[in-house]
């Protein structure tokens, strides 16, 4: 199978946001297939910049197995627990968090699960003893393999070479923007600090800033992106301070000195590159570093913790010039991914190849049969 292949007889599901994309992405080059989204600001945003791949809009997920049935589709992959319920599911991740993605019953539904490191098995095994070993398997991270090939574009933003910071705060998952959360007070810095960290660059007239915003696509649920638009030009700062909205963080992540971010991803992402990390602390009353690797802030133990106004600059004048938290950050990277050696894709593949090989000559019916079974919880 190759990324030429129009058989289809492989699927992608991505439902919640642009970030999905680029591990499906890596996968979709050796493999071919179809990408189904119920979101169409994925399918408008993938039409747009990947006009390479094939990408489908279903309104309901019946509508993607549907299609599924019809073109004998065997193997699904996804990057989140929603699912299409249809053939033999692989889960890939889309990255590693202290969020509690990994605590969901819902990981056991998968028949392949490829996890980036040993962070991820430990997670899922204390929430709930894995029972089948067997279908999980470490591969390591596809985002970085293109940091071993030096295939990254990365994007000029500024025409300066002053020292670059990267501000990546996570969605806003409490209060009225959405009724998903996964810790009491939010992850997000957004809210609380990102007008004060522009205020606070554009006062150092040595300092870029790069505001990378969370790439799931919640952008007129809440005004603070056109205040912090207004706020950048009110400052008079368009030349230092810009603003992106892109699926793949890596390559802004790459042309930063510094990255401040919060309770994310992108904190574990950010390790690959060993440069020093600020934490914006989205409820300074209520957070603080933890040594326990469950907790949310299991990260935090890597940088310096913003929790006042007044620590921004200073913090960030010392992590521009020093790296004091270098060993522990190192440790955190190498118990999280797997291999970080640009074969991560590679084996994903292999894998995934394995499974597909195993169940291609399946009947329609044992398809049929596997995906009850699965609902009903006996396999």
């Amino acid at each position: 199978m190759s990324g030429g292949e129009k058989k289809n007889k492989i699927a992608y599901y991505i439902r919640t946001d642009i970030q999905h994309l680029p591990p499906v992405l890596a996968l979709y080059a050796y493999l071919g297939g179809i990408v189904f989204t119920k979101n169409p600001d994925i399918y408008e945003y993938a039409k747009k910049n990947h006009p390479d791949i094939q990408i489908q809009f279903v309104k309901k997920g019946r509508d993607a197995r549907r299609y599924c049935r019809r073109h004998d589709i065997r193997v699904v992959i996804y990057t989140g627990y929603q699912m299409i319920w249809h053939g033999w599911s692989v889960m890939i991740f889309h990255g590693i968090s202290d969020k509690k993605y990994e605590e969901d019953r819902r990981v056991f539904w998968f028949d392949l699960l490829l996890l980036n490191g040993q962070k991820q098995w430990d997670k899922i095994n204390g929430f709930k003893r894995i029972k089948h070993p067997e279908r999980f398997v470490m591969t390591g991270y596809t985002k970085f393999d293109r940091l071993y090939s030096n295939s990254i574009k990365a994007k000029k933003l500024f025409e300066n070479d002053n020292k670059t910071v990267l501000y990546a705060p996570t969605w806003i998952s409490g209060g009225n923007v959405s009724k998903m959360t996964f810790s009491e007070y939010g992850e997000s810095s957004l809210p609380l600090w990102s007008k004060k960290i522009v205020r606070a660059v554009a006062a150092l007239n040595n300092v870029n800033l790069v505001i990378k915003y969370h790439a799931r696509i919640n952008k007129n649920e809440t005004k603070i992106y056109d205040e912090i638009e207004t706020l950048i030009a009110e400052l008079n700062a368009q030349d230092r301070i810009k603003t992106v909205w892109e699926s793949d963080i890596i390559p802004f992540m790459n042309m930063a000195d510094v990255m401040i971010s919060d309770i994310s991803a992108v904190c574990y992402e950010w390790f690959h590159f060993d440069k020093p990390i600020l934490f914006a602390n989205p409820a300074p009353d209520h957070y603080k570093p933890s040594d326990n690797p469950n907790d949310s802030t299991s990260a935090w133990k890597a940088g310096y913790v913003i929790n006042r106004e007044d620590d921004i600059v200073p913090l960030l004048e010392k992590t521009l010039h020093s790296d004091e938290k270098k060993e522990i950050r190192n440790q955190l990277f190498q118990y999280s991914f797997f291999k970080p050696d640009g074969k991560a894709g590679q084996r994903q593949v292999e894998e995934i190849k394995k499974l597909y090989n195993r169940v291609k000559t399946y009947s329609k019916s044992r398809v049929i049969l596997h995906n009850w079974l699965k609902l009903i919880g006996i396999r």
